[in-house]
């Protein structure tokens, strides 16, 4: 969001004509405002890589999205429950979280679903996911599609 009004504020303004930006939020004294108005990124970003930090976020972390989608809800899950299963079967050293629905769980008639796996080290997670694909590859049902999404932009 940093970025995008920097963006949008520097293209208010053309030459010799000054611009400027409202910005309308509930939140006037969140730090992203504050460090907008100060004209600070370096210690905006600071902040947040110390809070990406606490949170065990990327880039301390890396992270894998399973995705799966079915005509029916209760098919991707299932589906995921047990890439879930197979993955905790291969006993390396990663974390496995449980099977949500997407955020847009339907689209083009059919139902989406998707499961987050996460290591601390690339080496790890790819030593992971190369056996684990291997796994859902032979246990996928024709019915359910599915794809790994390493370094995912958005769940």
């Amino acid at each position: 969001l940093y970025a995008q009004l920097m963006q949008v504020a520097g293209r208010a303004g053309r030459s010799d004509v000054r611009g400027q930006v409202l910005v309308q939020t509930e939140f006037p004294d969140h730090p992203l405002y504050r460090a907008l108005c100060e004209n600070d990124y370096a210690a905006f970003a600071r902040a947040q890589l110390a809070e990406r930090r606490q949170a065990g976020l990327p880039p301390f972390v890396h992270q894998a999205l399973l995705r799966a989608e079915a005509p029916r809800l209760a098919t991707a899950l299932e589906f995921l429950g047990d890439a879930a299963a197979l993955g905790r079967g291969l006993r390396q050293a990663v974390t496995i979280y449980d099977p949500v629905e997407a955020t847009m769980s339907r689209l083009a008639g059919r139902e989406r679903a998707q499961l987050l796996v996460q290591a601390g080290s690339r080496r790890r997670l790819q030593g992971f996911l190369q056996a684990w694909h291997d796994k859902l590859a032979a246990h996928a049902p024709r019915k359910v599609r599915w794809m790994l999404d390493v370094d995912p932009l958005e769940f």
